[in-house]
């Protein structure tokens, strides 16, 4: 089971653990999409104390028809 709360703009926020490739484990709050497609956002500073690579420019559609320009980066 996951547990979590709901802020005040209503958004549902869990704890994310992600497992460095140094062994260590990060800890992160996390908004829960409802429309999650198998893609995670993360914080410029966690994307740093991961190591990630940018790899290259991704495009996604949101949910109110706009269209947003984002990184993908990949483990080292």
């Amino acid at each position: 089971m996951i547990t979590g709360i709901v802020n005040a703009d209503f958004e549902a926020i869990i704890p994310l653990s992600v497992f460095g490739l140094d062994g260590k484990i990060y800890t992160q709050d996390a908004v829960i999409d409802t429309g999650f497609n198998g893609w995670l956002s993360l914080p410029t500073n966690l994307i740093t104390r991961l190591n990630l690579r940018w790899k290259r420019r991704g495009r996604a559609i949101l949910g109110d028809g706009s269209e947003c320009v984002f990184n993908v980066y990949m483990d080292a």
